[in-house]
Order: structure tokens, then C-alpha cells, then sequence
């Protein structure tokens, strides 16, 4: 196992600004994606942007980081340290299957959102969302190739699966490909591995303070994931980022993001590879 001990630190940010407007992100490092997104009280702070239920919030790095290629083993940490929900929902938005949150970070080529084609795009996220009121699903997924669509299968919100079916059915086929623990196809993403957490008390625990780590190692051909510097999972992604060199060719930007309707608060970003 490599984790951030035994990498080098390319890059890092705790929001203590030296210099500038104290409630100003250094965006010579970052660029806002979506939302507003500042420095406060030496946190990064990525609030949706009302009206709606549900918004995006992010940052992503100006620069790619990593080793060329990502060769070796490349890495990122945040810290998670809290979700503030705004709380003004509109009229019937409680009802079942509804996304409190969700939040991440993607670590490839792409800036936001990772491609739904994937001929030139490569990269991996971890993400959690927390569905009311199902539980709290922690995704590990890297982006699809052409070549997915013919060897996994697919959930209700991916086109090419199942058809004509509610809003429910579509939930219940992706809820029963993850009960059985398979590799399946929910677009924009190629599902690897997913973790449900149902009680109230697993859920609260998960959503405490908690350092998140997505690491890539063997060169890119493994992907595993961290909590407080334990590793939770790894895949086997052999192949998936060599079918296009050029795309990390420099390293990889990261995306931290939010899905939902408030605020998360996040620390200590820092990213690793191997020297």
C-alpha cells in the first residue's frame, strides 16, 4: 500500500491566506467552477448558488499535478469538515429517493464533470451521496470508454438500460446492481465499487470530520481510496488510463465539488507523488 507518507507533496492548500483579500481562495491556484466559492475563518468554503433545490459548487486546480503519465503513484487528501444544508427545500422536495447532498473529487484530464464518451478524457473520483431516505452510497468510479457499453451492464438513468421506467424503478435497478456488488454503468461514470451506509448512526459518522484520499498506483492501473489514512478499497483499472497517454500526459487536474442545496467546508487539500 502507498499512501501520503511515502510520496512527495506537489501541492497543498489549508486557505490561510498570506496575502489579498482574506475571504478570497488564491485563484492563482484554483479556478471556480460553479457556485460561490471563498476562504473563511482558514477553510475553503464551496456554497451553491439559490434559487433551487439542488446546485453545484467547486474548485479546480489551474495547473495538472502529478507525475507526467502519472507514473508511480499519484494522490490527492481533503479534508471534509462539515455540510451546512440551507434548509429552504421547496414544497414537496421531501419526498423518498431525494439527494440531501452529494460531494467528491476527481482527479484526470477533465476540468468538472467527467465525460460521458470517454475517447479522450481519463480520470477517477470519489464520491458520496446521501439519499433520503435510503442511506449514504460512497462511490469509487473512473470515467467510461466506448468499449463499457458493451461489457457492463447499465442502470435506469443510463441510456441503453432499462426502459420507460419512473423516477423509483430507475433508483431500484441502480440500488439492486449495487446490492449485488457489481461494475455497472451509471452515466456519466463507470461504477467499481460502492459502499451503503443505512443507519442513522453509520451515516453520522460519515459525514464528521473525516480526511478523504484517492490514490492511483502501478501507474495508474490501480485505484484505492482512503478514510483518515486507512485504505477502504481498491480496483484493478488496468488499461483504462493507457488506452490514452496523452490525456495525463502533464498529470491531472482536481475537482472538488459539491451537489445539493448549502455549503461544505473543506481543509488541507494536498497532492502527492511518488518521487
Amino acid at each position: 500500500m502507498c499512501t501520503a507518507s511515502g510520496l512527495k507533496l506537489q501541492f497543498s492548500d489549508d486557505f490561510n491566506k498570506e496575502y489579498g483579500p482574506p475571504d478570497h481562495l488564491d485563484m492563482t491556484r484554483w479556478t471556480k467552477w460553479k457556485g460561490d466559492v471563498r476562504a473563511e475563518n482558514g477553510r475553503g468554503v464551496l456554497t451553491t448558488t439559490p434559487p433551487g433545490d439542488i446546485g453545484l459548487a467547486g474548485i479546480i486546480t489551474r495547473k495538472k499535478h502529478g507525475n507526467p503519465g502519472l507514473a508511480g503513484s499519484n494522490g490527492v487528501e481533503v479534508t471534509l469538515e462539515e455540510f451546512t444544508d440551507r434548509g429552504d427545500h421547496p414544497e414537496g422536495s421531501e419526498k423518498s429517493d431525494r439527494l440531501v447532498q452529494a460531494w467528491g473529487f476527481t482527479l484526470g484530464s477533465m476540468q468538472g464533470f467527467l465525460s460521458h464518451d470517454g475517447k479522450n478524457d481519463r480520470a477517477v473520483q470519489l464520491h458520496f451521496d446521501l439519499i433520503h431516505p435510503n442511506g449514504l452510497y460512497v462511490y469509487l468510479v473512473r470515467g467510461l470508454v466506448p468499449e463499457d457499453f458493451e461489457k457492463y451492464p447499465k442502470d435506469g438513468y443510463t441510456p441503453g438500460g432499462p426502459a420507460n421506467l419512473s423516477d423509483g424503478e430507475k433508483r431500484a435497478v441502480h440500488e439492486q446492481l449495487v446490492d449485488r456488488g457489481e461494475v455497472f454503468i451509471s452515466a456519466p461514470c463507470l461504477q467499481l465499487i460502492c459502499r451503503v451506509y443505512r443507519s442513522d448512526q453509520e451515516i453520522g459518522g460519515f459525514l464528521g470530520r473525516h480526511r478523504w484520499g484517492l490514490y492511483l498506483t502501478d501507474d495508474a492501473n490501480t485505484v484505492y481510496w482512503t478514510l483518515d489514512g486507512q485504505e477502504m478499497d481498491r480496483v484493478d483499472i488496468s488499461g483504462y488510463f493507457g488506452s490514452h497517454p496523452e490525456s495525463v500526459r502533464d498529470g491531472a487536474y482536481l475537482t472538488i465539488s459539491g451537489v445539493g442545496n448549502g455549503s461544505w467546508t473543506i481543509d488541507h487539500v494536498a497532492i502527492y507523488a511518488s518521487p
